[in-house]
C-alpha cells in the first residue's frame, strides 16, 4: 500500500513541472483589463491607450482599458489591489500612489503589500504655467508675488494631488505667500489660468503641451531635475536658485500582490518590448513622456519605495493636509 502511494506521489511530482510550464505557455488566454484610475482623455489615459495597443499585439490578447476614476486615483487602485492575482487585472498607476500614504489617513490598500510593480514605463516633468500675459519667467513670478503677499492665488487640479503638493513645496522654498484654488481636474485648473483668474499653476508637461504651443499658456519653468528635450528653452526652477522642487510624475504598471512570478516576468518583457517600437516612441515623445524601456520588477519596486519616501518628505515640508 505504501509503495503504491509512493509511486503515485512520484508521478504527480514529475508531472507538476509540466503543468506549471503549460500554464506559463498559455498565459494570457483571454483579454487583460488595464485599469486607469482617472477619467478618459487625460495624459495618463492617453499614455495607457497608446501602450495598451502595442502590448496587446505583443501578448496576442486584447488589452481593455477600464477607467475607474475618483479620490485622486485611489478608487481604481483599490479595485486592482483587491482583484484576483491571475494577471488579468492590471493597474496603470501614477506618482499619486507614492503620495497617497502621506496624505490620506485611511487608505483601502497598502501599495507595498497589496500591489506588485511590473514596470516603470515613463515619466513626465511638472511645469510652471502662466497665462499669455502673465510673468515671463519664474524670477518675475517670485518677485511679483513677494511684492504683494497674500494677494495672488494659484490653480491646482485637486487638494493633495502631486502637483498641488509640489506647488506648496515651491511656495515654501521660495518664501511665497499665495493660496490654492482647487479644481476637480487639470483641465479646469489650466482654463482658470488662461482666463487670468489665477496667476499660475503647476501641471504635467503632457497635459499642457498643446496649450503652450497654441500660445494660450506660457511655460516659464520646469519643476524637474533637468531640462526637457521637448521644451529645451524652458529652464528648471533650480536654475533660478530654488533647489529641490521636483514634481515630475511617472507611470508604473502594477498587478495584484501574489501574482505568479512567471506572469510578472512575461508582462515585464512584453511591456519593455512594446516601448521600443518606433511608432510608440514617436507618439509618447509627442506627449513629452520620457520613456523607460529597461525597467525590471525589482527596480520598479525599489523606485516606488524611494518615491514614497520622497513624497512623504515633500508633504511634511509643504504642510499639505486634507480635511
Amino acid at each position: 500500500m505504501i509503495q503504491h502511494l509512493s509511486r503515485w506521489l512520484l508521478i504527480g511530482l514529475a508531472l507538476f513541472p509540466l503543468c506549471d510550464l503549460s500554464a506559463q505557455q498559455q498565459y494570457p488566454d483571454k483579454p487583460i483589463t488595464l485599469v486607469v484610475p482617472y477619467a478618459p482623455g487625460g495624459p495618463t489615459d492617453i499614455f495607457a491607450r497608446v501602450l495598451a495597443q502595442e502590448l496587446g499585439n505583443e501578448l496576442g490578447q486584447a488589452i481593455i482599458i477600464a477607467n475607474n476614476a475618483g479620490a485622486a486615483g485611489n478608487i481604481g487602485t483599490t479595485l486592482v489591489a483587491r482583484a484576483p492575482a491571475d494577471g488579468y487585472t492590471l493597474l496603470f498607476g501614477t506618482a499619486a500612489i507614492a503620495v497617497a500614504p502621506a496624505v490620506y489617513k485611511n487608505l483601502n490598500y497598502d501599495a507595498e503589500k497589496d500591489l506588485q510593480p511590473i514596470a516603470l514605463v515613463g515619466s513626465c516633468p511638472a511645469i510652471v504655467l502662466t497665462s499669455a500675459n502673465g510673468p515671463n519667467s519664474i524670477g518675475e513670478l517670485i518677485t511679483l508675488v513677494k511684492s504683494q503677499p497674500g494677494k495672488f492665488n494659484y490653480a491646482t487640479s485637486g487638494i493633495g494631488s502631486p502637483t498641488h503638493i509640489v506647488t506648496e513645496y515651491f511656495n515654501q522654498k521660495a518664501n511665497l505667500d499665495a493660496f490654492a484654488i482647487p479644481y476637480t481636474g487639470a483641465g479646469p485648473a489650466k482654463q482658470g489660468v488662461i482666463s487670468n483668474l489665477h496667476l499660475y499653476t503647476f501641471e504635467t508637461a503632457s497635459s499642457a503641451l498643446a496649450l503652450i504651443k497654441s500660445g494660450k499658456l506660457k511655460a516659464i519653468a520646469l519643476a524637474s531635475d533637468r531640462r526637457s528635450p521637448i521644451l529645451p528653452n524652458v529652464p528648471t526652477i533650480a536654475e533660478y536658485g530654488v533647489q529641490g522642487v521636483n514634481g515630475s510624475t511617472w507611470n508604473m504598471i502594477f498587478a495584484p500582490a501574489k501574482t505568479p512570478k512567471y506572469i510578472i516576468e512575461k508582462l515585464n518583457h512584453a511591456i519593455n518590448k512594446s516601448l521600443i517600437n518606433p511608432a510608440i516612441v514617436k507618439r509618447l515623445n509627442e506627449l513629452a513622456i520620457d520613456i523607460n524601456a529597461s525597467s525590471t520588477p525589482n527596480s520598479a519596486e525599489n523606485y516606488l519605495k524611494s518615491e514614497t519616501q520622497r513624497w512623504k518628505e515633500l508633504v511634511i515640508y509643504s504642510k499639505v493636509k486634507l480635511d
